[in-house]
């Protein structure tokens, strides 16, 4: 059962990153990955092969992204939207070029907000809210978390109040899994099926089961999360991450698992085992194992970095390069840099979530004379 879930997750994983692929945005170690799958998997093979007939060619729907005028385009597109009744009437191949251009712009607006679910197409009526939390299941249905309600889905009673969302599941009901999306700017505070508790960061989306089963409780994470697992020694409680697997023995941890920026998973309580390529390391309180080049490692870490719950995010001599992925996160922008010297440098301090980007970008120059502009979302250093 864990390994028929472990693959299924990589399959979703890939087929995300085949839409990068298609749309031009992908970077050069996820283009590695896809080469590999594309390789020695046949059904990764026929799922390019579909979107390729899709677009006609992925060079083509690259060149038009990278010259697309984003806003209009979309305007273009909600235009179309009365008139056109599945997503598949709205990414078929058109000899139009502006055609191309807006469903490069669609299907990628898709992509990054439903990560790796693409094997379940959000129906035509429910789009998908890119920018707001939002719920997806296996069975299509997409639910809107930005403000307090109260769902019924498939046997499961879900409740969504201040930013924090718990659910219950009839007995007898078959088991189905969901995903919550996160968007950048945002946070979301989860209650699952065993009273565990997740704060999940910006940009991070976590899948998960309604209800975990007598065997493991596991879930899946991209992104960072803290998390609170409630105690139950027979049950083990395990976070799939891309990089390796926590295993959890009833504690409080924070796992951090952003795409292209490493991993490190950060005991405060109890204990966990981070397993990756059959090496399993067991922490203590205090400690954190991070991975590099690869391999893990063990060392102690500041509890100061886990204060991104309450909205302020601690740095102890840390590059700006790293800094920057934080105001990525938080205000959701692009990062360019005039010179890669500046991406380098090293400053401590903190940034605090509630305050205008506009005043972060101020006291940094203030204090370091680094210099920055904002156009069109990107946020250029120089």
């Amino acid at each position: 059962m864990h390994l028929d879930k472990e693959m299924e997750y990589k399959d979703e994983y890939i087929k995300a990153l085949l839409v990068e692929k298609l749309a031009g945005t992908i970077s050069e170690e996820e283009a590695s990955i896809v080469d590999s799958a594309l390789a020695s998997s046949p059904e990764a093979m026929d799922y390019w092969q579909s979107l390729c007939l899709k677009f006609d060619s992925s060079s083509r729907a690259s060149d038009f992204l990278d010259s697309l005028d984003e806003h209009r385009a979309w305007n273009h597109v909600e235009q179309q939207l009365d008139e056109v009744q599945t997503l598949e009437d709205r990414v078929r191949p058109k000899k139009n070029a502006v055609w191309y251009a807006v469903s490069a712009v669609a299907v990628l607006v898709l992509a990054f907000a439903s990560f790796w679910l693409l094997r379940s197409p959000v129906p035509a009526d429910q789009p998908v809210i890119a920018h707001q939390v939002h719920l997806q299941t296996d069975d299509g249905q997409t639910l809107d978390l930005s403000s307090d309600r109260k769902f019924k889905i498939a046997g499961t009673e879900l409740n969504n109040q201040s930013r924090e969302l718990s659910y219950a599941t009839e007995a007898g009901k078959p088991l189905q899994w969901a995903t919550l999306v996160v968007p950048p700017t945002k946070d979301y505070k989860i209650k699952l099926d065993d009273g565990t508790v997740v704060w999940l960061n910006a940009a991070s989306s976590l899948r998960f089961p309604f209800r975990f089963n007598n065997d493991k409780r596991e879930v899946y994470l991209t992104g960072e999360a803290y998390f609170e697992v409630a105690k139950n020694n027979k049950i083990p409680f395990i976070v799939h991450t891309n990089f390796a697997a926590v295993h959890v023995h009833g504690t409080s941890f924070n796992v951090n698992a952003y795409e292209n920026e490493g991993f490190t998973a950060s005991l405060v309580e109890g204990s966990v085992s981070a397993v990756k390529n059959g090496k399993n390391i067991r922490l203590s309180p205090g400690e954190e194992v991070f991975e590099r080049s690869g391999n893990l490692g063990v060392r102690n870490f500041d509890s100061d970095l886990l204060s991104w719950r309450s909205g302020t995010y601690y740095f102890h001599r840390r590059s700006l390069a790293e800094i920057a992925q934080v105001l990525v996160r938080w205000y959701d922008v692009k990062i360019a840099w005039k010179s890669e010297s500046i991406s380098t440098q090293v400053f401590t301090g903190e940034i605090d979530k509630r305050q205008a980007l506009e005043v972060v970008l101020s006291n940094l120059q203030l204090t370091s004379g680094i210099n920055s502009r904002m156009e069109k979302g990107v946020l250029t250093f120089y």
